[in-house]
Formats: C-alpha cells, structure tokens, sequence
C-alpha cells in the first residue's frame, strides 16, 4: 500500500469543523477556526481526492465486469469456407473465406451506409 501523502489528523479535523459549521455561526467567523481550517485544507484535499480515486477504481472493476459479462458470447468470430465452383482461380486457391462476427448483420450496415 502507497504512503498517505497527507496528515489524517488535519483531515479529520477539517471534515469536523466543516459539520460543525452547520449548526453554529461561530465556528463560520472565528478567525482562530478559519486559519485552522487554512491550515489543514491542504491534507483535506488530498485525503477526499484518495476517497474519490479510490470510488472511482471501484466503479471502474464494476464496469469491467459488467462488459466482461455483455461481450462474452459476442467475442467468438464465425468462420466460413464454401466448397470451390468450377473457375481456375478458385480451384487454384480453394473457396471463398468468410470470418464474420456474431453483432453484425448485413442487413444493419446496409441501413447505416443509407
């Protein structure tokens, strides 16, 4: 696990007073709170962009997963070879190839070329 880069006790802090703020007016105009508060924003920040980050890398797995599921049976291409019809060319090199996938339909690219 990385170092934390921040004080925890300043980030507690800071997180304690700004609750506090909402019940009381003077933890809103003490001069002696507001340098506190100037003091530990620093660590504060740091500590709740770590929070999100490590939301974010959550949310991140779940989508993961979530494709990993989606895609699973779309993965696999088909392969096709037709048997080869009486012209030199293909008697030479064999039937046509075709490798499709199973998310597309002729019929749906014809549409969108329209």
């Amino acid at each position: 696990m990385e170092k934390q880069k921040y004080i925890v006790v300043n980030a507690l802090i800071y997180e304690v007073i700004l609750f506090l703020q909402e019940f009381s007016a003077f933890f809103k105009t003490n001069p002696w709170i507001k340098q506190i508060l100037k003091n530990c924003f620093e660590d504060w920040c740091a500590y709740r962009a770590e929070r999100e980050m490590i939301e974010v890398d959550k949310q991140v797995q779940e989508l993961h997963k979530l494709w990993d599921e989606e895609e699973k049976d779309y993965i696999e291409p088909l392969y096709s070879e037709l048997p080869p019809d009486d012209s030199i060319a293909q008697s030479l090199l064999g039937g046509e190839i075709r490798l499709t996938a199973p998310f597309y339909s002729p019929t749906e690219a014809s549409k969108q070329d329209s």
